[in-house]
């Protein structure tokens, strides 16, 4: 260079000089050349990792929607392979039947309390049989009543032991009372046997109901009288209580029982609930047993103490 400085003239050497930077401005301007798709980045150390490592960004925070405290949950539509939810039916009334003046009678006693049908069973405190009977009545589940002797307006009619008259005196008919209930084991609601006289005197039934409300007895009025006090004396004492609706069995003959039946099915129909009451005698078990389910297919039969209130 040196050389060539010496030998060119000074214009020459300029021109020289100028033409040497540009060639050399040209070149650091140039473009690395094109890497290939398929080329690896390579890289070392890391600072490389940093480079060629791809950094995701993190997805947008979505705030949950607030629900309210015990709100119902949105409905959803049924999947089109869900069956369609069935219509709940309405439900059967209500029938309660029981058997009355039980205790007197084994043999029969023991047919009807074999019967499936979840008939009730209302035991004469001093009959021979009332503790045996009542002892299967309560392996079997059916409830058990206190069939409470009261005295009839007829003298026809025999009065059981222990009977309460209106004669007797505040302490002897809660007396009666109690040993009536203890004499009848497994109990838990009480009726009365005849009693059309008694049962029309309410001072006297407020008397009866006391002490039925002291031992979380219900009652169930018998209904011998119209004018029967029963009822409306537990009802003033919010003592359980209902009343019976129908005899079954006035005339004692199986036929006349099965259209008794029948007509207690459509009374429950009706209101909803219905109240029977039979006697064990041989026609009563051959109603129930021949008709007894045809006639109350249509209902519920159950223990009475799911209607009282």
């Amino acid at each position: 260079m040196r050389l060539l400085a010496h030998r060119l003239p000074g214009r020459s050497l300029l021109l020289l000089a100028l033409g040497l930077f540009v060639l050399a401005g040209c070149r650091a301007e140039e473009p690395p050349p094109a890497k290939s798709a398929d080329q690896p980045t390579i890289g070392t150390g890391a600072a490389s990792l940093v480079e060629t490592t791809a950094v995701v960004p993190p997805e947008p925070f979505a705030p949950p929607i607030p629900v309210e405290e015990n709100s119902p949950a949105p409905p959803s539509a049924p999947r089109q392979d869900e069956p369609l939810a069935t219509p709940q039916k309405h439900p059967r009334p209500l029938v309660a039947i029981i058997i009355d003046d039980m205790g007197n009678n084994r043999s029969l006693g023991r047919q009807l309390l074999q019967l499936e049908t979840q008939f009730s069973f209302s035991f004469l405190p001093y009959a021979p049989f009332t503790p045996e009977l009542a002892q299967a009545a309560r392996q079997t589940g059916r409830d058990i009543l206190v069939h409470l002797p009261m005295e009839p307006k007829e003298k026809k009619w025999r009065l059981e032991p222990e009977a309460l008259l209106v004669t007797d005196s505040p302490d002897q008919i809660r007396g009666k009372v109690e040993r009536m209930l203890a004499v009848t084991p497994y109990a838990t609601g009480a009726s009365n046997h005849m009693g059309s006289r008694f049962s029309e005197d309410s001072a006297r039934m407020r008397l009866v109901m006391e002490t039925l409300q002291a031992r979380s007895y219900f009652f169930i009025d018998s209904f011998t009288s119209a004018a029967s006090q029963g009822l409306a004396t537990a009802r003033r004492l919010h003592l359980p209580s209902a009343r019976r609706h129908l005899f079954l069995d006035n005339d004692q003959e199986a036929t006349a029982i099965c259209r008794q039946l029948d007509l207690l099915a459509s009374l429950a129909h009706r209101q909803g609930q219905a109240i029977g009451i039979g006697h064990p005698h041989q026609a009563m078990l051959t109603a129930l047993t021949q008709c007894g389910q045809d006639a109350l297919q249509a209902v519920e039969v159950v223990g009475v103490h799911r209607l009282v209130q």
